[in-house]
């Protein structure tokens, strides 16, 4: 691509202008940062030139292109910018974190990794796997996503991963074991459209529980890789590499009412860098140099459609061109990143950078790109001429007699500027590191102070508790003889209830015999009352009959005193007789002596008679 246009020297605005937020623009801005790396040993020993430099704080990357008169200074502005400095958790925490919590709601996001070859994608995306501390995007979004699913809100969580690579516009699945045979129709890679957009049919998909389990994954996949040796890197990625982490689980609503079921995606890829053929080292005859020049024009072809489609995009946010079409399906690279550009995801671009200057053109080609990516937003771009002499057209006509002497001062003088800049981002890398060890201080004195004051309040809690054991210790007998004072007096409860129950049920007996007592005791009364009528009656019958019987008694009291005084005169008369008849007896004592004494046993028997019954009267009468 075409350097910036020239302009006079003038003041720099290096700040990033705000992005407008999802919420204000109906969309998200692709997010754009810079990664310039240090010096390597080789450039270091051959005493390559530093063109490339960048701040940290300013957010801005220098690049100085050309010598003498014609120098050319450019600066861009992008969302964030590291340096050699900055370590790798800081870039994770200032580009990919955030995205963590949008795939965690649910959102599809993706980071890549865009640069020559040689200026640190793979470290950046990868980094080291034998050491924590060099984990690049790739490890460290795992950790990430496996710390959040161990929050209480998720729930029946599913993690899977799959590693895509382009090689020479061939689709290779890193993750396959060997089952499915790219001959084969049913088990052969194919980019296919879908309700949700592009995805790669047939692609495995592993199960994963822990960061760890991700690891072991992408240890196995690197040994797939293809890589090779070209004069820019030992080590280079060949192919475009897609690693992706699907999330699909449940989130607990807050007040309990039910589940949020999320399906969350992260894309990371790790682009193979750009080449041309000088910088690339393809020696004739070589026996690799028709793969390597393959592969070179196959990773610069899909490489240019990808700038295509993003140069179209930054058209169309700035309504211009809007009917041009984008050419997604021109490569498999822009297909399978279909969503990631213009789509539906979140998207964080990581274009990284080398500060030598035998990388110029491809450094500038990739801050215009990067520039490009940054959408809707406008992100300024400065240039100043630094010149020694001014003709007439502004330009110096002549060059310096001694240019030598000028040229390596120059050189000297751009050394001197990339010292300045890498010693500004060391002072501040050592700020933040300051900052960072004060901060860590002022923990560790207050973590002592805390410790102190614990081990204080532990001291004092085990005098507390050894007195607190004392007292559970009476509680606990007290409780004991609660326990067997309650188990008594449930006993008793028991045969209380027991005894109300059989007071109760006595007291319905009673009750109901009573009732019918009172009903009977009624019909008593009314018989009592009834009878004592019939009993006055017959007591007033009575006293008229006693009445009758004394007057009965008093008539035959009179009677037989009278028949006593009969009796008496009876006997009387008797007597006479009975001495007249002894007289005359004596005269007729042959004849009538049987006849009297006959007689007299029958006046005897007579009388007796008539005594008993006398007194049976009187006795009847007396009673």
């Amino acid at each position: 691509m075409a350097p910036p246009t020239l302009s006079r020297p003038k003041a720099m605005a290096p700040s990033t202008p705000s992005r407008p937020s999802p919420s204000s623009s109906g969309g998200s801005a692709i997010q754009v940062v810079v990664r310039l790396r240090p010096m390597n040993e080789s450039e270091k020993k051959h005493g390559t030139l530093p063109v490339v430099t960048a701040k940290t704080q300013e957010k801005s990357v220098t690049v100085i292109k050309g010598k003498g008169p014609r120098q050319i200074k450019s600066s861009f502005t992008f969302d964030n910018v590291f340096t050699a400095f900055s370590t790798q958790e800081e870039v994770f925490e200032a580009t990919v974190k955030p995205m963590i919590s949008d795939v965690m709601r649910g959102f599809e996001s993706t980071v890549f990794a865009y640069g020559q070859t040689g200026t640190g994608k793979t470290h950046t995306m990868e980094g080291s796997l034998s050491s924590p501390e060099l984990y690049g995007v790739i490890p460290r979004s795992a950790q990430a996503i496996f710390e959040h699913l161990k929050q209480p809100q998720y729930k029946d969580q599913v993690v899977t991963c799959s590693y895509l690579e382009i090689y020479n516009e061939e689709l290779r699945d890193l993750l396959d074991d060997g089952t499915a045979k790219m001959n084969d129709k049913q088990g052969k890679l194919e980019i296919m459209e879908g309700k949700n957009g592009t995805f790669c049919r047939n692609l495995t998909e592993r199960e994963v529980k822990s960061a760890e389990d991700v690891l072991n994954l992408m240890q196995k996949a690197q040994q797939q890789r293809i890589v090779g040796e070209t004069k820019m890197n030992k080590s280079s990625s060949r192919s475009h590499c897609l690693f992706t982490i699907q999330v699909h689980g449940k989130i607990t609503l807050l007040n309990g009412d039910g589940d949020m079921e999320f399906f969350g995606k992260l894309h990371m890829v790790d682009l193979a860098g750009s080449e041309c053929a000088k910088s690339a080292g393809n020696e004739k005859g070589a026996p690799n140099e028709v793969a390597r020049e393959r592969e070179r024009m196959n990773i610069n072809r899909s490489l240019l459609t990808l700038g295509r489609v993003i140069s179209i995009l930054k058209e169309r946010s700035e309504n211009k061109n809007t009917n041009a079409r984008i050419p997604y399906r021109d490569s498999k690279l822009t297909r399978i990143l279909q969503e990631s550009l213009g789509g539906r995801c979140k998207t964080v671009i990581v274009a990284t950078l080398s500060p030598s200057i035998t990388a110029i053109e491809e450094s500038i080609s990739t801050l215009n790109y990067a520039q490009s990516a940054n959408g809707i937003m406008n992100k300024p771009v400065s240039s100043s001429l630094i010149s020694f002499g001014v003709g007439e057209n502004g330009f110096s006509n002549e060059r310096p007699k001694e240019g030598s002497s000028v040229e390596s001062w120059q050189e000297m003088e751009m050394r001197l500027q990339y010292m300045q800049a890498q010693v500004e981002e060391a002072q501040a890398a050592l700020a933040r590191k300051h900052l960072q060890q004060q901060e860590l201080q002022e923990r560790a004195d207050k973590s002592e102070a805390d410790l102190l004051e614990s081990q204080q309040k532990l001291f004092n809690a085990n005098l507390e508790i050894n007195s607190l054991r004392d007292a559970v210790a009476e509680e606990t007998q007290k409780r004991k003889e609660s326990e067997e004072e309650l188990f008594r007096t449930q006993e008793e409860l028991k045969k209380t209830s027991l005894i109300l129950k059989a007071t109760q049920a006595t007291e319905v007996a009673l009750t109901t015999e009573a009732r019918a007592l009172i009903g009977t005791l009624e019909t008593l009364i009314a018989d009592r009352n009834e009878m004592h009528s019939l009993v006055v009656a017959q007591r007033d019958m009575e006293s008229q009959r006693r009445k009758a019987t004394q007057r009965f008694q008093q008539s035959a009291l009179d009677v037989l005193s009278n028949i006593e005084s009969a009796f008496a005169g009876l006997r009387s008369n008797i007597d006479v007789h009975q001495s007249n008849v002894i007289d005359s007896a004596t005269l007729t004592h042959k004849l009538g002596r049987q006849s009297i004494s006959e007689f007299e046993e029958l006046l005897a028997e007579v009388a007796r008679n008539v005594q008993s019954v006398t007194n049976s009267i009187k006795s009847q009468l007396t009673g």
